[in-house]
Order: structure tokens, then C-alpha cells, then sequence
């Protein structure tokens, strides 16, 4: 009895485990999880645009292979294939009839009948207003230094110390030959830089940017995460002060 008592005070007087040591295994346990986390975010920010790109692209292409799917129907059922199908035959036709239209817009002759084609289109009062401004468009977008947009400027809106991003697109005089003139500017909107807004900007409230018009779509279609580095925030002009002084 004695012996057993003996050994129960022995147990009971030895230490307990070090604070120290405990409080270095959750700070170890801690900083394992912090690793983890970070391995994960990485694996995240490699895989989802990877992703996204091939659902863009998988989506592009079933476009493509879906459109001129009715006439390959049409023509195999002439055939008496009225089953036929094979995967990946519209998008090589829906390429070849892209191929061929790009072969001939580059051609003298080519450009020759598009160009009369697309004043026939211009002339028919319902087409005109959907096919011009659309046709305008996508030039601008595939050769922006060449039709339209001149420049990236930064203009105030949608309020004054807000600052938007926008393409000089065009001159707007002013009234009976002022010597004040604006600019038309085009703020496009992100992700989707083909909408946006068409504001008339007076030339001395237009800030220019020194951005290149590739650097500006890359940035609305990353949504405002690639800033390039010649985008700086304009300082504040001394007749905007005045005038909130004023206002004040």
C-alpha cells in the first residue's frame, strides 16, 4: 500500500510538458498551414486562367463548329447521309471561309468588291444602321492605330475625381468656328471593351496617358488588374482647387 502511494506522489511530482515547447509546436503547426495555404493560392493562380482559357477556347469552338453545322446537314441529306457528322468539320469549314474572306480583303481586287459590297450594304436604310457602326467597330479593334482611336487619355467621370480611361477617337470643333474644341472620347467598359460610353470632353479637361491603345485593352479585359506602368494618377490642377475653394 505504502509502495503503491509512493509511486502516485512520483507521478504527480513530475513536470508538466514546457509552455515554451508547446507554444513552439503550435507556432510550428501554424506555419505549416500558412505554407499550405500559400501552395494552394499558387496552384489556384496557375491553374483557374489556364482554365478559363480553355473554356474560352472550347466555347469558341463549339461556336465554330455549330454554325455551318445546318449546311452540312442540308448538303449530306442531298447525298442521302442523313446521319452524317463528323467532329470538328465545321470549325475547318467555318476556317477555311474566314481564310478565304481575309485572302480576298487583302487583295487589290478584293478590297475593291468588299469596299462595293459595303456601300450597297450602306445604301439599304435598315442594314446601315446595324452593318456601319458594327463594321467600324471591328476595324477600329483589329487596327486601332489606323481608323480611329488616336490615343488613351483620362477624363473625370462619372464625377469630378474620378478618373476614366478612354480612347480620343475623334475632333469636335467648336461653335461657329471657336477657337474651343473638345474631343470625342470613347470609355469603353471592362471586361467587355466593345461597350461603353461616347462622352464630348473639352481638350483642356482630357489628360493624356502615355499608354499604347494595346495596353488599354489588355487592361479593360483584365479587368483593371494589368496596370501598365505609364498610367499615373494626374495631379490635382490648380482651377479644380480654385473652384472647391470657391465652392467651399
Amino acid at each position: 500500500m505504502r509502495r503503491h502511494e509512493d509511486t502516485h506522489e512520483s507521478m504527480s511530482r513530475q513536470p508538466g510538458p514546457d509552455p515554451a515547447t508547446l507554444h513552439d509546436l503550435e507556432g510550428h503547426h501554424v506555419s505549416r498551414w500558412v505554407r499550405l495555404r500559400r501552395t494552394i493560392m499558387a496552384g489556384v493562380t496557375v491553374i483557374v486562367p489556364l482554365w478559363i482559357t480553355f473554356l474560352a477556347l472550347r466555347k469558341l469552338f463549339q461556336w465554330a463548329d455549330s454554325a455551318p453545322r445546318p449546311f452540312i446537314r442540308q448538303f449530306a441529306l442531298q447525298l442521302g447521309y442523313p446521319e452524317f457528322h463528323i467532329p470538328g468539320l465545321g470549325f475547318l469549314l467555318t476556317f477555311a471561309i474566314v481564310l478565304f474572306a481575309g485572302t480576298v480583303a487583302t487583295n487589290v481586287f478584293g478590297r475593291r468588291l468588299l469596299q462595293s459590297a459595303r456601300d450597297a450594304l450602306e445604301r439599304l436604310p435598315l442594314v446601315r444602321t446595324i452593318y456601319a457602326p458594327i463594321q467600324h467597330l471591328m476595324d477600329t479593334m483589329i487596327s486601332p492605330n489606323k481608323v480611329g482611336f488616336k490615343k488613351v487619355v483620362m477624363v473625370e467621370y462619372p464625377r469630378r475625381g474620378t478618373w476614366g480611361l478612354g480612347f480620343v477617337a475623334g475632333d469636335v470643333p467648336g461653335e461657329d468656328g471657336a477657337a474651343d474644341r473638345a474631343y470625342s472620347v470613347f470609355v469603353p467598359t471592362a471586361p467587355n471593351p466593345t461597350t461603353g460610353f461616347v462622352l464630348i470632353v473639352p481638350v483642356e479637361e482630357v489628360r493624356e496617358t502615355g499608354m499604347s491603345v494595346e495596353a488599354m485593352f489588355q487592361m479593360m479585359l483584365s479587368g483593371g488588374v494589368a496596370l501598365p506602368p505609364e498610367l499615373v494618377l494626374p495631379a490635382p490642377s490648380a482651377a479644380s482647387g480654385a473652384s472647391e475653394s470657391g465652392a467651399a
